[in-house]
Parts: structure tokens; sequence; C-alpha cells
């Protein structure tokens, strides 16, 4: 499947690894190729932005979410502790940031979770479904959105960013 990747989603896989490594995941995920396919220049990212996706706010987005889950906000709430709160004192002391635990960097190859597996796989049918003949940034984008998992970290980051999937998929296909 790979050798129908064209340089955009070549560039999307490798892009991911790198967000991968960045944001200290143990696997490629599909939040990862997304972050990688609207960062890049290209169709792909013109119709993310015009959805009002933007790659720093979807890290920050991403980043927050994941941390604020394995510190499970709503049990410190309980017992008294604002979570925000803490994060904005320590940020303001410490710069921001400075409560990111980060995994060592990983060398070598990381694996891909079974979600992002998925969207490489949706994004061949995205484009035999528009009759191309190579897989570019723009079909790996489809296969994210068709791949997504409801309430996974992709979903959850859009959500958050008040992005509609559906409409930036109607974005994509009208560009």
């Amino acid at each position: 499947m790979f050798e129908r990747f064209t340089e955009s989603a070549r560039a999307a896989v490798v892009g991911a690894q790198a967000e991968s490594r960045e944001l200290g995941a143990g696997a490629i995920g599909s939040e990862h190729l997304l972050i990688a396919v609207v960062a890049a220049p290209g169709e792909a990212s013109r119709a993310a932005a015009r959805a009002g996706l933007d790659a720093p706010a979807l890290r920050r987005t991403l980043a927050a979410t994941t941390h604020a889950s394995a510190l499970d906000a709503d049990a410190l709430a309980a017992i008294g502790i604002d979570l925000d709160a803490v994060r904005k004192r320590v940020e303001a002391s410490f710069g921001p940031g400075a409560l990111e635990r980060r995994k060592p960097a990983r060398a070598g190859a990381i694996p891909f979770t079974p979600e992002a597996k998925h969207a490489l796989e949706r994004s061949l049918r995205a484009a035999v479904a528009r009759h191309d003949r190579s897989i570019g940034a723009e079909h790996v984008l489809l296969g994210v959105l068709d791949a997504m998992e409801p309430g996974g970290p992709t979903a959850s980051a859009l959500a958050a960013l008040e992005v509609d999937p559906e409409q930036l998929r109607e974005l994509l296909s009208s560009a």
C-alpha cells in the first residue's frame, strides 16, 4: 500500500512519527497522523484551516487532554483540589508546560495503534472512492476521519476545538 503514497502522504506518516515522539507516546495514533497532515502544506491542511483546525492548537489540546485524563481531575476535585488552578499557578511560576511529563524518545520505528492502522487502510479506500491513482495527505485525513473512534483522542480533540468532522470531510471533498 505504501508504494501508492504520494510525497505528501509519506511526509504525513513521517511527521506522525515525529509528533508521537514529541508528545511522548508509545505508538503512532490517528491523532498524530491528524497533526502531521494539518501541519504540512497542501490541500488537506487548507481544508483543515477552513474548518478552524490548526496544528499548534491541536497539539496543545492533545497534550492537555492526555495529561488531564492521566491525573483524573474529577478525583482531585472530589477532595477539593482544582487541577486547573494548580496548573495555572505552577506554569506562572515555572513556565508553560512545567507539569508535562514526557517519556524518553524511543529509538527506531514506533508501532501504529489499531486506530492509526485503520486510518491508513481507510485512506486507500478514500483514494479508490475518489478514483485517484495514488494516496495523498487528503486521503490520509479522510482515513483519519473515517477511523475515528468515539471518545478516542482524535474525536475528543476535534470536539474540544469545536471542529465538525463532517464539515471537514465536506471541505476536503469540495477541494
